[in-house]
């Protein structure tokens, strides 16, 4: 994907964008929009499920007066197979989630012409490319377990053209259009600059809170779940999306805030009275309450839903 080709897609952040000013735009990962929800609350009950079984079984062998010493190898066989089913579930899924970052920031700066990618807090945490540095190849990926779900992606090259690191910018989708309209936003921000990178005043806002509150939680699971239940959320699928909620919101409880260094804060330093700076939401969607922007955002949903079944 080039950056220097002018696109045909309208711009818009695909509920990615988390952060936008005169200085610099920051998007989410790919890993936000997932964290804490099926895949999580699924290997945390196998885990508790293991465990308990686990557990259940020395009660009751600890109860038994005569041959206990036979029952010993079988107790450890089966705390082996435990140990060994929940480091699986650990390993695959839960290590991803838990203890790690609420989310991993992708900066944009206009002015410095820089990209900043947020790995952690440490020293060298922040891998730092030139905008339209020949190394850096953006592209439209597809999932490891689902091809079916797309995202935009960022190769780092080194000089032999070998694939050092890979980086997600956004949210992933189903349709090529949905990635190519924030990487249509992200090129006329760096090139045109905040004041011209939408096409239509009513969608200078930023729909994406990346604070973990059980409000957020619970409207991003409603979100992933899709249109057909939402009529259900509170009633027969109340139980899902509670448990999913819970879930995510326990989730981000473990993880830490991401922070970039003072260098880089330093060269994004941002004049308090910018007046392209998009306000932030306290929880996902707030400003969809003013008509304008409701009515803004209906209008494009039904553009996607035209060009969403030809894929």
């Amino acid at each position: 994907m080039r950056h220097d080709v002018p696109s045909q897609f309208s711009p818009d952040d695909a509920f990615g964008l988390i952060a936008m000013n005169s200085q610099y735009i920051d998007f989410v990962d790919r890993s936000f929009k997932v964290k804490g929800m099926a895949a999580t609350l699924s290997a945390s009950l196998m885990v508790i499920f293991f465990t308990g079984v686990n557990v259940n079984l020395f009660i009751q062998s600890s109860e038994m007066r005569e041959g206990l010493a036979g029952l010993w190898p079988h107790l450890l066989f089966i705390t082996v197979v435990v140990a060994a089913a929940n480091f699986v579930c650990w390993w695959l899924i839960l290590r991803n989630d838990l203890f790690q970052y609420t989310h991993y920031p992708v900066r944009f700066n206009r002015i410095t012409r820089k990209i900043y990618f947020f790995r952690h807090n440490g020293p060298g945490g922040v891998t730092v490319v030139p905008w339209g540095s020949p190394y850096a190849f953006f592209h439209i990926g597809r999932g490891a377990q689902n091809s079916e779900l797309l995202d935009l992606r960022c190769h780092l090259l080194d000089r032999n053209q070998q694939i050092q690191q890979t980086f997600t910018i956004g949210h992933f989708w189903e349709h090529e259009d949905d990635i190519r309209e924030p990487w249509a936003l992200i090129c006329r921000y760096m090139q045109d600059g905040p004041e011209n990178c939408y096409d239509d005043p009513r969608d200078r806002v930023i729909t994406l809170s990346s604070d973990p509150t059980i409000r957020n939680c619970w409207l991003m699971v409603i979100l992933m779940m899709g249109t057909a239940l939402m009529p259900l959320r509170t009633n027969l699928m109340f139980p899902v999306y509670g448990a999913l909620t819970l879930c995510r919101w326990l989730t981000f409880k473990t993880c830490r805030r991401p922070v970039f260094p003072p260098e880089i804060e330093a060269e994004c330093q941002i004049d308090p009275e910018d007046p392209y700076r998009l306000p932030e939401p306290r929880f996902m969607a707030e400003f969809a309450s003013d008509p304008a922007i409701y009515a803004r955002a209906l209008e494009r949903h039904k553009e996607r839903v035209m060009w969403r079944p030809e894929n």
